[in-house]
């Protein structure tokens, strides 16, 4: 058997440990790699509280929200950047409960990937919900119209 586990900061080592320990307990002989992704970039990220975070801010204030570009980064970290757990236990009277709990994560820990797949789930959902074009990243200054 086979997991890999995507950590982006330390919170997420947790269930890692806890399926080690598991292992280990089992006396299963385990073999861990470690790699190391290229990290969010400067320009991913002034791309995104630049113009993305602003863009929106701009189509909320015009259907009457006035939310902050720190809210607007927490609402969508909540929607396109969260963890996924389920957490499953029997009651005393031998009921299943099941429950979803989906938890922002934080994007210090980012990889370029990760920041990738996020802007264009941001993007992708701000033109179809809420009719909102956002321009790609100039990747030429020369092409900027100063």
């Amino acid at each position: 058997m086979s997991k890999i586990y995507e950590i982006a900061c330390q919170k997420e080592i947790m269930p890692l440990y806890v399926d080690l320990k598991k292992a280990l307990d089992k006396g299963r002989l385990l073999t861990v790699e470690v790699k190391s992704k290229a990290s969010k970039t400067k320009e991913q990220l002034g791309y995104y509280w630049d113009v993305v975070l602003p863009r929106l801010q701009q189509r909320m204030r015009e259907d009457g929200n006035e939310l902050s570009l720190a809210q607007i980064n927490q609402m969508l970290n909540e929607r396109f950047f969260c963890v996924t757990k389920t957490v499953d236990w029997k009651d005393p009277q031998g009921v299943q409960h099941v429950h979803v709990i989906r938890t922002a994560k934080s994007k210090s820990g980012a990889s370029k990937d990760q920041m990738a797949e996020f802007l264009d789930s941001v993007i992708r959902w701000a033109a179809t919900d809420l009719n909102v074009f956002i321009p790609e990243p100039v990747k030429d200054l020369s092409q900027v119209p100063f």
